[in-house]
């Protein structure tokens, strides 16, 4: 084994605990990785991660509260040098665009050997980046939106509204729908996107490719 301080020190983000402790598990078996933590709540990330001083950092994408994108840009702006690879099971050009934008500095499938998962940690350690060389590119965001999200044609006709800067009310004499009901698919899109609170919500929005 390779000693302590040689080691990659590594903390997990995802509040999946079973794929959480099943990565875990998979990267304690290799010499060369140190997990120093695991944390199931994103809210609770940011002040472990201060703590711990981890040389990277594993992040689930979609998780409640603060989703990976929403972290990644909390960790890097107030630690530049923090190192995030980010987690997902979408493999679209979009969603991928949008890591690096975020600035995490690679992304894995959540499909991912753990061979693959180890050299991407230690390519991220070592100051490169890890993006795959290929993904899925859809001229459809329509299609994407509903096959990954599950997202209703209505609920779609709603993001698309909002991001054109309409209110609910707006919303609703534009769909001609009640007032309630607009705020209804609001709410049932935050649930299924994964985020909360309406400032998470308009990032994700905004960041979308629909229009």
């Amino acid at each position: 084994m390779r000693p302590s301080d040689d080691t990659i020190k590594v903390i997990i983000v995802d509040d999946h605990r079973l794929f959480n402790d099943g990565l875990n598990a998979m990267l304690r078996s290799e010499p060369e990785i140190e997990v120093l933590a695991q944390v199931y709540d994103s809210r609770e990330a940011e002040h472990k991660i201060a703590e711990l001083k981890p040389d990277v950092v594993l992040v689930d994408f979609n998780m409640p509260h603060i989703n990976g994108i929403d972290l990644t840009k909390q960790l890097t702006a107030k630690r530049g040098d923090t190192k995030v690879l980010i987690l997902s099971m979408y493999n679209e050009e979009m969603y991928i665009e949008s890591f690096r934008k975020a600035g995490s500095r690679g992304y894995l499938f959540k499909t991912a050997s753990v061979g693959e998962v180890v050299s991407a940690i230690r390519k991220v350690h070592d100051g490169d980046l890890h993006f795959p060389a290929t993904y899925t590119k859809s001229n459809h965001a329509d299609d994407l939106f509903l096959k990954k999200l599950k997202l209703s044609s209505r609920e779609i006709e709603v993001i698309k509204l909002v991001k054109a800067g309409l209110k609910t009310k707006e919303i609703a004499e534009k769909l001609n729908i009640s007032f309630y009901t607009a705020e209804t698919h609001r709410k049932n899109i935050k649930l299924k996107i994964g985020v909360e609170g309406e400032a998470a919500f308009l990032r994700f929005i905004y960041s979308s490719e629909l229009e």
